[in-house]
């Protein structure tokens, strides 16, 4: 049960160090495990994704605590926006 999924590759130190305060699973597995993907959003408050992991219905669904999508990096083509 964690606040923040971070679904991709990132700085580990810097994301421990920034969001210390909540907790967090990184795991930069995820995007290449969809249904261990979709099964950690359960209680999830925010997901942090590059641009690999596909913010679409599917995962909205499985996260209905979700407030937040980060994006590390720039561009939104991976984020259904709708």
């Amino acid at each position: 049960m964690s606040d923040i999924v971070i679904s991709e590759f990132m700085d580990r130190a810097i994301a421990m160090d920034v969001l210390n305060a909540f907790d967090v699973l990184y795991d930069a597995s995820l995007v290449d495990d969809r249904p261990a993907l979709l099964a950690s959003l359960a209680d999830a408050r925010a997901i942090v994704v590059r641009n690999r992991t596909q913010v679409d219905t599917e995962l909205l669904d499985h996260a209905p605590n979700l407030k937040v999508v980060g994006r590390l990096g720039v561009g939104l083509d991976n984020i259904d926006l709708e």
